[in-house]
């Protein structure tokens, strides 16, 4: 049971950590930071445990590694069980307990354990359970030598965990990099602390190669997909598309400078697109312009040969009354009566 809380406790702290700046020369002794945590696993009451957590905390200040980060990375949590319990004779009845107080200093973000403590047992007594446990809290000594030590050392073991351990940690990423599993090695590299300096450069080295590769890889993909999709079919949509999948291609991906000519292509095609529409509506145009003309002058045309052919007839006209007069003029004049009247319209 004691080996399996350690793992419950750092489970349940397994938060991200702050970013500290290191550009300042400062030892990495120095930057190491704990932040006291109690959790629900532990089994401490909560009240208890806000008390246990005050004494974690008068600890940590006493060894230069207070911590003021609501995203803490390295903690120091306890865990107490009780030893002995009993419920005494005397009137009133008291429960009196013996507890056994354990550190636990980790990694919350890896899980990893650097190291336990254990205080001398402690005894309490109250009229309940929970003022007997915060009696026999109320006895840990927050200057115990011991206590304060383990501290500084495990400081020194976290340095030395990752400086030891970089290695193996950067041959796993590119483990994880040759199957293709990009994300989970950058999750591994930047789980190694800014505190351990040397460890996290090259952390931080490997992360800058792991996500070119990432990125290169996840561009290629991209810029294929796009391609393929032009190929389908060259319409508005695929267009549209199109677009869409190279505006997710990094801009420091390889595949970007294909992107941007697979885009340059499409513009082009859509400009010569747009250039032979607006030719064909031009030539369109012409053609109705032309038309129009060509009946204007078909009209026109039409209008002379009308006024040619009425002065035609008006002409024919002049020249039948003349003879129609000549006629009547010739006449007997014992028809004059009849064709005088005749006669007489032409007059």
């Amino acid at each position: 049971m004691k080996n399996i809380i350690p793992l419950i406790i750092l489970m349940c702290l397994c938060t991200l950590v702050s970013a500290q700046n290191y550009h300042r020369a400062s030892d990495d002794f120095g930057r190491i930071a704990l932040t006291p945590v109690i959790v629900e696993e532990s089994g401490i009451p909560a009240n208890v445990g806000n008390m246990l957590q005050n004494k974690l905390r008068q600890m940590v200040t006493k060894s230069g590694l207070a911590s003021s980060s609501s995203d803490p990375r390295f903690v120091i949590t306890a865990d107490a069980d009780i030893l002995y319990k009993e419920i005494t004779a005397t009137a009133p009845p008291m429960v009196a307990i013996q507890v056994v107080t354990t550190l636990y200093i980790g990694d919350a973000q890896t899980g990893e354990l650097f190291g336990t403590y254990a205080f001398e047992e402690s005894k309490g007594v109250g009229t309940n359970d929970t003022k007997a446990y915060m009696e026999a809290m109320k006895r840990i000594n927050v200057n115990d030598p011991g206590a304060l030590s383990f501290i500084k050392t495990s400081k020194i073991k976290i340095i030395e965990y990752y400086n030891s351990q970089i290695d193996l940690i950067i041959a796993e990423a590119r483990s994880l990099v040759g199957s293709d599993r990009y994300d989970d090695a950058i999750a591994l590299l930047a789980g190694v602390p800014t505190v351990c300096k040397e460890a996290h450069a090259k952390a931080m080295d490997m992360i800058a190669e792991v996500f070119q590769q990432k990125i290169d890889m996840e561009g290629a993909a991209l810029y294929n997909e796009a391609v393929a999709t032009w190929k389908t079919g060259k319409t508005h949509d695929n267009a549209y598309a199109v677009v869409d999948i190279l505006s997710l291609i990094h801009p420091n991906s390889k595949s970007f400078s294909q992107s941007m000519k697979l885009v340059t292509e499409i513009e082009g095609y859509y400009s010569e697109l747009e250039a032979r529409r607006r030719a064909i509506e031009q030539r369109n145009w012409d053609f109705k312009m032309q038309q129009y003309h060509d009946n204007q002058a078909d009209a026109d045309e039409q209008r002379i040969l009308d006024h040619e052919v009425n002065l035609k007839k008006a002409e024919s006209g002049e020249l039948l009354i003349k003879e129609v007069k000549n006629v009547v003029a010739a006449l007997p004049a014992n028809r004059g009566g009849l064709f005088s009247k005749v006669s007489s319209w032409f007059k």
